[in-house]
């Protein structure tokens, strides 16, 4: 099984479409994947971020700003 986390950077405009390709990384082990979303969240809280409940959606995580919205999204195969 592969493991793969898209990571966008950038705005979403006015039509609610994010601007900009994302990045993506490719892990061949759950736990690799899993260290590295936890390296992606402390960095952000550093940066002022923080993550608000979302019990509606179980797979994606909404981290916010005062300023921007962005998403973790998490895709298994």
């Amino acid at each position: 099984m592969k493991y793969f986390i898209q990571v966008y950077d950038g705005e979403i405009n006015g039509h609610g479409e994010k601007e900009g390709l994302p990045t993506e990384y490719q892990y061949e082990f759950e736990q690799e994947m899993l260290k590295h979303v936890n390296d992606l969240k402390n960095d952000l809280r550093e940066k002022g971020w923080w993550e608000r409940e979302t019990p509606e959606v179980s797979q994606t995580s909404f981290l916010s700003s005062e300023d921007l919205d962005a998403e973790l999204r998490f895709k298994f195969e």
